[in-house]
């Protein structure tokens, strides 16, 4: 777990500054620390000034007791013999998905749901679930089946009264409408249970109920480590100031409704060297809900011993201020040294460009007929490109995880809608915040953010949410083309870097579908009315769809096509237009961002790396989407390398795996790989293409999205599918992995001992993944009060 590493705890800092400044002084030779001062690091070092007096405990949210009634609470599927019994709401589940349902009061302030919390006895079962629905009728179905809704928590079942505190992985907004609160008291049926109470807590409350500090923040879907103080309440830190120094900040208040004082806050950092000099930075705030940017030169105070105070004023005591990733940088710029070149080789900025839905077999860099990304060609011809890449998993939730951990999905533990990564992991944002480097993550799918945990080691973090019309969530209205907004987003987070060293993850989901390009892009391809046209078909075959995941994204199968009398080649002949053109718009978007590092200077010292996560299915076995088998279409997914200490040129053939990314990346840079890493470093196939490499490429989909669990294996040119789950007798098929790589022709019956040799490799593979498993209790066991609190109070434990 890297974050204890950099300060986590009170005891953290002292030890993050050491190893921190060895790192980058041995990598660099800097005579000066060369930072950044990470000032959330250093909040138990602070001295805190001129806290206002307590005040009243305030609820904004909303709470429930059952005294002689139910409360407004009702069984909406699977309870019976609800009832209030010694003040508890009392009943039995009889089945898997019970339901319990109230009204939220129409009054609720709009804020964000920072916990909900109940109080409750389960006999049996192994999780406790709510969910929301926004609107302001209850559609069952609805809510019940909204991936992005359900959070949960384990049971302590038994005959004791617990306290259960659920957090939302993804934004909760009350204030819009009345909604719904559902309760699943339990996973298994026959299980009794009895409420005493259950109590929803908004973010301002919780905010005011706490003494300041470090917290995990976002206004408007952009989140940050913060630094959450009231005021008039002055934090003040000693620090030496780095080579170069900046002051890098974000300040904001929250959004209306999420405290009770109204009108302006001021914020003003103070930073003042021993000797006297000093400098201000400002910035009074009228409005909520915004980040506002704010930098400082401090080049005068180079290598100082100075103190910097953070001071929060306003007319109403203890309003709520949040300091934004506070952070004094190095900013040694290409420009300043007149040399464009990365030091010793290293990249000073290294971008990991995670295209989601991204099939390598549409790229015109793997032999596809139309030029369909241009600059993903220039990037392959200058740099190395795998063209055999092997995804982990086939959908996002569990793929991306595999990524940022070099873990497979046995491993890393996520497999289902809920699971949220264990805080043990070593993320590859963490490995690089250590260095010194800045973070910085664009999200365009909630499983790759908070909602999985993958917030960990970046100090900031885009959510799908910040995205104009709510991005790509399902049923938002949104759309998932964010390669353009997030391009431009990173461009200017670049340069306010100001040369000092950063790690980005852009992530674009311009291929996913929906498959209409923006506007600019529909005719790259598609005729004149095509987009339209499948919007038709799609609304016509609709009501055919029986999955009801698949009838949301709007995703048939073949034999759902039929019913509806639309012609199969037809339909997905207009999907591939779209399709190539959303790729030509995410290509176009990259080559803007490849461009401003040139005008820039920065191209020969940024690292650039372009990854997919998985494909999706065009009915090549007779489905749509993906998260539903490891076939072919959906596992073989590009990889470049593009930068610094990258030869031109390179084709490698030999199949590789996506955790292979990160160490590769790591030892690129000059970072050491983590001991947990299950990935191996490609780093010798730059030198020599055809080195031996006997590894076999691993996929997994431990919960299936049509509800059967399926892995693959690659070894030997052959691969061999299961279909099953690990604990029933399974189906394989074998594959001819060169010859037929969408695996298409079963050759399982003719090759009945390649079938029994490769899956006893596969049952070894998966007893050797599982028994690296992470475990959190183990490793939280480890920690004190503080580094427990810490952790929970950046959302990375519950």
């Amino acid at each position: 777990m890297m974050l204890r590493a950099y300060g986590l705890g009170l005891a953290g800092p002292m030890v993050a500054t050491a190893v921190l400044t060895a790192t980058l002084v041995s990598c660099r030779a800097t005579p000066l620390p060369s930072g950044p001062v990470r000032l959330v690091d250093r909040i138990g070092e602070a001295t805190i000034t001129g806290s206002p007096a307590a005040q009243a405990p305030i609820e904004h949210g909303a709470r429930w007791s059952f005294g002689t009634d139910l409360a407004g609470w009702s069984a909406a599927q699977g309870v019976e013999g609800l009832r209030v019994e010694g003040g508890s709401l009392a009943g039995r589940t009889n089945s898997i998905q019970p339901a319990l349902v109230t009204a939220l009061p129409a009054d609720l302030p709009k804020d964000q749901v920072w916990t909900v919390e109940v109080r409750a006895r389960v006999s049996a079962g192994a999780n406790l679930t709510v969910r929301f629905d926004s609107g302001p009728v209850l559609v069952l179905p609805r809510a019940l089946g909204n991936p992005m809704g359900i959070f949960n928590t384990p049971l302590q079942a038994g005959d004791e009264v617990h306290t259960y505190s659920i957090r939302p992985g993804n934004p909760v907004t009350t204030g819009d409408g009345p909604g719904h609160l559902l309760i699943s008291p339990s996973d298994q049926p026959g299980a009794d249970f009895a409420i005493e109470s259950v109590r929803v807590v908004l973010r301002g409350e919780y905010l005011h109920s706490v003494p300041s500090g470090v917290s995990w923040q976002g206004l408007s879907e952009i989140y940050r480590e913060t630094i959450v103080s009231r005021a008039p309440e002055v934090v003040s830190f000693d620090v030496q100031l780095p080579a170069h120094p900046f002051l890098d900040l974000e300040v904001g208040a929250l959004e209306a409704g999420g405290a009770p004082e109204a009108g302006a806050l001021s914020f003003q950092v103070a930073v003042e060297a021993h000797n006297g000099e000093s400098r201000i930075w400002s910035q009074t705030i009228n409005e909520a809900g915004v980040w506002h940017s704010g930098v400082l030169d401090l080049a005068e105070l180079e290598g100082r011993q100075a103190r910097v105070s953070l001071s929060l004023a306003s007319a109403n005591a203890g309003a709520i201020g949040l300091w934004g990733a506070p952070a004094i940088r190095s900013g040694a710029t290409a420009a300043a040294t007149g040399d464009s070149s990365p030091p010793n080789g290293v990249p000073t900025g290294v971008i990991v460009i995670l295209a989601d839905t991204l099939r390598s077999d549409h790229l015109d860099a793997w032999g596809y007929g139309r030029e369909t990304a241009p600059t993903l060609s220039r990037l392959a011809r200058e740099g190395v490109r795998f063209l055999d890449c092997i995804s982990q998993s086939t959908w996002t939730k569990v793929s991306v995880p595999a990524i940022q951990t070099s873990l497979y999905p046995t491993t890393h533990t996520i497999k289902d809608l809920p699971d949220r990564l264990p805080a043990s992991a070593d993320t590859l944002a963490e490995t690089f915040r250590q260095a010194g480097y800045s973070t910085l993550a664009l999200t365009s799918i909630p499983f790759v953010g908070r909602m999985t945990n993958l917030h960990q080691g970046y100090e900031a973090l885009h959510e799908t949410g910040s995205l104009p019309g709510g991005g790509g969530n399902p049923g938002a209205g949104g759309t998932s083309k964010s390669a353009n907004t997030y391009v431009e987003r990173l461009i200017s987070w670049i340069d306010r870097r100001n040369g000092s060293p950063f790690f980005a993850l852009l992530h674009v989901a311009d291929p996913h579908s929906p498959y209409r390009p923006r506007k600019e892009h529909e005719l790259l391809f598609a005729a004149e009315g095509e987009m339209d046209r499948l919007d038709q078909l799609t609304q016509q075959v609709r009501p055919q769809i029986e999955h009801p995941l698949m009838k949301i994204f709007g995703m048939p199968t073949r034999s759902e096509l039929a019913r509806a009398k639309i012609d199969p080649e037809e339909f997905v002949r207009i999907e591939h237009n779209g399709y190539d053109g959303s790729i030509k718009g995410m290509d176009e978007a990259i080559a803007k961002l490849l461009a401003h590092l040139e005008t820039k200077g920065l191209a020969g010292r940024v690292l650039v790396v372009l990854i997919s996560d998985h494909g999706t299915e065009f009915l090549e076995h007779d489905g749509h989407f993906h998260g539903h088998t490891a076939f072919g279409e959906l596992n073989r997914v590009p990889l470049i390398f593009w930068g610094p200490g990258v030869p031109a040129g390179v084709e490698v053939a030999t199949t590789v795996q996506t955790i292979d990314m990160m160490p590769t990346l790591l030892e690129l840079s000059g970072l050491s790989v983590p001991d947990k890493a299950q990935g191996q470093s490609l780093r010798p196939f730059f030198t020599n293409p055809d080195t031996p490499w006997r590894r076999p490429a691993i996929t997994e989909l431990p919960f299936n999205l049509r509800g059967l669990a399926a892995s693959s294996i690659i070894v030997d040119g052959w691969k061999l599918v299961r279909i099953g789950p690990l604990d029933a007798e399974p189906e394989y098929r074998l594959y001819d992995h060169r010859q037929d790589p969408l695996n298409l022709l079963d050759l399982a019956a003719d090759n009945q001992k390649i079938v029994a040799r490769l899956a006893q490799t596969l049952d070894n593979w998966h007893a050797g993944a599982q028994a690296a498993r992470l475990d959190d209790s183990a490793s939280t066991a480890t920690l004190d009060a503080d580094e427990l609190e810490r952790l929970r109070s950046l959302g990375y434990v519950q």
